[in-house]
């Protein structure tokens, strides 16, 4: 099943919030009449939710990235001390 962009569209402002409430309520009719934008607008909620859990996996890693370069490598000791002192008091 092939979406077209003006569909995309659609559901993109849809699920993104940028429809006023009567194009909301729309959508939300026309979901009903066509069980086909109704899985389209699935699938594309499924995708945003993969895309931001990709994100924040990824983020999570340069976060653990730089805490290890922080804490293990001696060029920054000073300042791993520094910090283990203020959260020592």
């Amino acid at each position: 099943m092939k979406t077209s962009w003006n569909e995309l569209k659609l559901i993109e402002d849809f699920l993104l919030a940028n429809t006023n409430s009567e194009d909301k309520l729309l959508m939300e009719a026309h979901q009903i009449l066509q069980p086909h934008l109704q899985e389209s607008v699935y699938w594309q909620q499924k995708t945003y939710r993969l895309v931001e859990t990709y994100g924040r996996e990824q983020l999570r890693k340069e976060i653990q990235q730089v805490h290890q370069n922080l804490f293990t490598t001696p060029e920054h000791f000073s300042f791993s001390e520094r910090i283990k002192r203020f959260f020592s008091k």
